[in-house]
């Protein structure tokens, strides 16, 4: 019963998000994705690293599908995703952290980025 009311609560509050704010807990995601695997890669868990990577670039794939491309920042932010997702199946396959790190410091500078519109969007200075 519990169960059923969180996921009506958590469904629920999805609803209410903007699409700037859905865009930032998407990042934040993939963010704790790659910290995961950080720590996994780490502690010599291979496989499990392998599937927090393989759940951020999916979410990474998403966010390149959700672009629109009548605007002019969607083609540049294509190519960064590109990258990113690109980046990221290196460093899951070669076990390099520090390139893990690298995508990270990515992932969270775009996080900030995009609270920062959403912010701004919403006080009206769009």
């Amino acid at each position: 019963m519990q169960n059923n009311l969180y996921a009506q609560y958590k469904a629920k509050s999805l609803e209410t998000l903007t699409n700037g704010e859905i865009i930032v807990k998407l990042f934040e995601e993939v963010s704790k994705q790659i910290s995961t695997a950080i720590f996994l890669t780490n502690q010599g868990e291979d496989v499990k690293a392998f599937n927090c990577i393989a759940k951020a670039q999916k979410i990474i794939s998403t966010l390149t599908l959700s672009l629109d491309m009548s605007y002019g920042i969607s083609l540049p932010l294509s190519d960064l995703y590109d990258f990113l997702h690109g980046e990221l199946g290196k460093a899951v396959t070669a076990k390099d952290t520090a390139l893990m790190k690298s995508s990270l410091s990515l992932v969270d500078e775009l996080k900030v980025t995009f609270r920062q519109a959403e912010r701004q969007a919403r006080a009206g200075k769009f």
